[in-house]
């Protein structure tokens, strides 16, 4: 059991990874991406919970039921090489920096090659696109040139990053340890799986894991008609809308 910043982190067990590990982070924001990611891969590729994490003051009043057990909101798994830590529910904005802080700290102890967040970037045009592309965010200079020579995703040139993945950047960037995050376009309140789909082929061509995602492709399929339909629903509806008045967007 380790108690950081207010965050224990209440072990199973402790697992053995093998080298060189790699942590991969999917924690609800945009599309959901890094959290369908992670669920996808815990149920889909054998990886067994060793830990769970808990807060009084820095955790939702939420619980994860699984097969009728409560359980916290956020735990980790792990695989071979491989870490993944989940997250059920939303972080508090006022608990983000506590979190960042006790997650690194925690996740040092394994000596991590690289931790892999995996997040969102919402775009207006998302339903037109055939296939969302991937950018690269790095808190090191050396890690974004290796990215760059693979191919495998476009830099992120400038904007700025929210939620619990800029503070893990600062983090890890302040303790040494190398992070990379893969941000991918997305809606931004509805899930996304395409996107996380795109997300994991890069997380299995850069890793090595393997990972089939055409499970997800086929429920992107789904979502997607969902969504069209709605769409043209709401077009053939929009001339009865006589009484409301337009709107202006600066």
């Amino acid at each position: 059991m380790n108690d950081l910043h207010g965050i224990e982190f209440r072990e199973k067990y402790i697992p053995e990874v093998a080298k060189p590990t790699y942590v991969i982070l999917g924690l609800p924001d945009a599309g959901l991406v890094g959290g369908i990611s992670t669920e996808f891969l815990i149920s889909n590729g054998n990886f067994k919970e060793f830990a769970q994490v808990y807060s009084e003051s820095h955790l939702p009043p939420i619980s994860h039921i699984s097969s009728g057990i409560a359980k916290s909101p956020i735990s980790l798994y792990h695989r071979d090489n491989f870490i993944l830590v989940h997250s059920w529910a939303a972080i508090p904005s006022g608990s983000v920096q506590a979190l960042a802080s006790a997650l690194v700290e925690y996740l040092s102890k394994f000596s991590p090659a690289l931790i892999i967040s995996i997040t969102g970037l919402p775009v207006q045009n998302r339903l037109d696109l055939e296939k969302p592309s991937p950018f690269w965010i790095a808190n090191d200079e050396s890690l974004g040139e290796e990215i760059n020579r693979t191919g495998l995703m476009k830099r992120f040139e400038e904007g700025y990053i929210a939620g619990p993945y800029a503070p893990i950047l600062l983090e890890t960037a302040r303790r040494g340890i190398r992070n990379l995050v893969v941000v991918v376009e997305s809606f931004l309140d509805l899930p996304d799986p395409e996107a996380a789909a795109v997300a994991l082929d890069v997380v299995s061509k850069y890793t090595g894991i393997q990972i089939d995602t055409s499970a997800l492709l086929k429920e992107a399929e789904e979502v997607r008609a969902k969504i069209k339909g709605l769409m043209e629903q709401t077009r053939k509806e929009m001339p009865g809308y006589t009484s409301v008045k337009p709107s202006t967007y600066a």
